[in-house]
């Protein structure tokens, strides 16, 4: 099993996603030409406030969520509202939150940490990899807020997060000022939510899906 330190390395190296597996080589993508959005940061209506038994990990039979033990993740990421969930595969924890309903091609997202072990952790990054697509280039991008300024419990665009955030290439090396709709298929995000008082982190990794608009 990797550890959440294995996956913090993974987000810093812009490498992809981690899971218990190896994953499929990456093939889609979208170009980064820039596009204008309107979309704002807002905070979700009611925050979630975890608990050591009301908490994705626990709920999905985990037990209590770990900032050592990748299988028992401390941070959800969701992706348009949808929450995720945890699967197994031949008897083995899979780290990954599966969304299961399929989700816009400009998707937003919104982080949860678990609070009685990262405490108020405003720092945060994200690696956004193609997993499978219907078009047949390679898609990684790293996003990263600028320190301190992070707010969990927000919905945030995942293409054009706001100004407190740098967009980068994981290609080419290239900022961007945002990142281009998102192609039908299938995506992870590799996301790390930290706590830069007390040096404490968790890891998240979340898949969804994309597909064609009707």
């Amino acid at each position: 099993m990797r550890t959440l330190r294995a996956l913090s390395l993974i987000l810093l190296g812009l490498s992809g996603c981690a899971t218990t597996e190896r994953s499929p080589s990456p093939r889609a993508s979208q170009s980064s030409s820039p596009q204008t959005s309107s979309l704002r940061p807002t905070p979700a209506l009611t925050r979630a406030r975890f608990t050591a038994q009301n908490n994705p990990t626990t709920l999905a039979g985990r037990g209590e969520p770990s900032l050592e033990e990748a299988d028992r993740p401390a941070a959800w990421v969701s992706i348009d509202g949808k929450a995720g969930k945890f699967r197994e595969r031949e008897g083995r924890r899979m780290i990954e939150w599966v969304v299961e309903q399929p989700v816009s091609a400009s998707p937003t997202f919104r982080v949860e940490g678990y609070e009685p072990l990262l405490g108020d952790a405003r720092d945060f990054k994200c690696v956004l990899r193609t997993l499978d697509s219907t078009e047949g280039t390679e898609f990684m991008y790293g996003i990263a807020a600028k320190a301190g300024t992070f707010a969990q419990g927000t919905d945030y665009s995942l293409l054009n997060p706001g100004d407190n955030f740098m967009i980068r290439n994981g290609l080419t090396g290239d900022l961007v000022r945002e990142i281009a709709p998102l192609a039908p298929g299938t995506y992870a995000l590799a996301a790390g939510l930290r706590n830069a008082k007390t040096k404490k982190e968790a890891a998240a990794v979340t898949y969804f899906t994309v597909v064609e608009a009707p």
